[in-house]
């Protein structure tokens, strides 16, 4: 049994443009779905189109580059031929923009489901279902009504009338809020203005992510700060990995040739880099590969973290071994932060107060100018007890309170 998605692409802007083709964070919506279908176990995406303008096959070139089949799709017998036995098949509105876990509870295995919302003035761009409730743009049918849909004489619209057969066949429904939809959470893109209003709640709205005092208090309220500037091409989350690993690369350059301030400062711009990233991600789903990188090159921070003193002194002249202060407790301090995140990543409803834990940027931060001004062992020997003072400020403050 496979997991078929039928993806609408035939919709047109007021400019002539197709409404699947508009752009919101730098990503058309139609890549964006596939990118949610592909979570969810979909491999094949018929795309049910009217006409194949270039740039709608340039998208799904790019689409089937990410491991996804495309395919065309333009009546009931050219989808068809690509439903059999046991499928199940996946429907998505047209201009649809919503969340992962809304394409996961559609996709789960069982009877026909269909998304379904209140009928308010939010929610006038989705198809209504009956007198009080409104199509929420997802819904999952089975194989049966794609035949049944092709044995119906005369032409049909095949997403309205699949949703409709499934409708009639008393689908099970899964509602949810029209307030999601004014959050932008679930919307439907009638024009570029609403993608733009879209794109600008999303900025407001991401989360800061991930752990610590560094990021969360520094790096990314600068990242924030330029998000509708990355956010707005494509190219930003293809090339950015490259220039952190080359960040990341000359730290561990400049700490081998001796110069340990000039390679602390290159780390601050290292940490952005990464939390650029994981700015990224709130944005695009990303590929297993995109996700891949990023854990390298973070390990690979922590791992010069861990092993800075001694790639300084042994590039100096002498070759000797450094201070104790910076030898043993350099991994101690990358210790701490490995620990926070341990703690971090198992603590539940605790997360509401990851910005107290020590992460690796806040380490360099507060390394940098102690090597600028020659007070590194200090610092050394400083930060691995203050990450563990940060480690249990955090576990007294977001402890649960117990049950009477």
């Amino acid at each position: 049994m496979a997991l078929i998605a039928l993806v609408g692409a035939s919709e047109t802007l007021p400019d002539g443009g197709l409404r699947a083709l508009v752009t919101v964070a730098g990503e058309t919506l139609i890549e964006r779905q596939a990118a949610r279908l592909a979570d969810v176990g979909v491999t094949h995406i018929a795309v049910a189109v009217a006409a194949v303008p270039a740039d709608l096959l340039a998208t799904c070139d790019r689409i089937r580059r990410r491991g996804v089949k495309v395919t065309p799709v333009r009546d009931a017998a050219d989808l068809t031929a690509l439903v059999q036995g046991d499928d199940r098949l996946m429907l998505v509105a047209d201009g649809l923009r919503a969340g992962g876990t809304h394409y996961a509870a559609i996709a789960r295995p069982g009877a026909p489901a269909i998304l379904v919302t209140g009928d308010t003035p939010l929610t006038q761009g989705f198809e209504r279902i009956d007198a009080t409730r409104r199509w929420g743009g997802l819904a999952a049918i089975s194989s049966e009504m794609v035949t049944e849909l092709a044995a119906m004489p005369g032409e049909w619209d095949m997403m309205l009338t699949l949703l409709r057969l499934a409708v009639q066949a008393g689908a099970r429904r899964l509602y949810c809020e029209p307030a999601l939809f004014e959050q932008g959470e679930i919307a439907i893109v009638a024009d570029r203005p609403t993608a733009a209003l879209i794109e600008q709640s999303s900025l407001q709205q991401v989360e800061y992510g991930g752990m610590g005092l560094g990021r969360s208090a520094i790096m990314m309220p600068v990242v924030r700060l330029f998000g509708p500037l990355l956010v707005k091409s494509a190219k930003t989350a293809k090339y950015l990995p490259y220039i952190t690993a080359m960040l990341w690369a000359a730290v561990g350059l400049l700490a081998a040739s001796g110069l340990a301030a000039a390679g602390a400062l290159v780390a601050i711009p290292g940490g952005l880099g990464l939390a650029a990233m994981r700015f990224l991600s709130s944005f695009r789903a990303e590929s297993a590969a995109q996700d891949r990188a990023r854990e390298v090159i973070r390990n690979f921070a922590l791992v010069l973290l861990a092993t800075f003193p001694w790639l300084v002194s042994l590039a100096g002249s002498e070759h000797v071994m450094p201070p104790f202060a910076e030898a043993a407790l350099a991994p101690c301090l990358a210790a701490t932060i490995l620990l926070a995140r341990a703690l971090y990543e198992d603590g539940g409803e605790r997360r509401r107060f990851h910005w107290l834990l020590p992460d690796a940027d806040q380490a360099w931060i507060m390394l940098a100018p102690a090597l600028l001004f020659g007070f590194s062992p200090l610092m050394f020997a400083i930060l691995p007890l203050l990450a563990l003072l940060q480690i249990l400020l955090w576990l007294r403050l977001a402890r649960r309170p117990e049950p009477r």
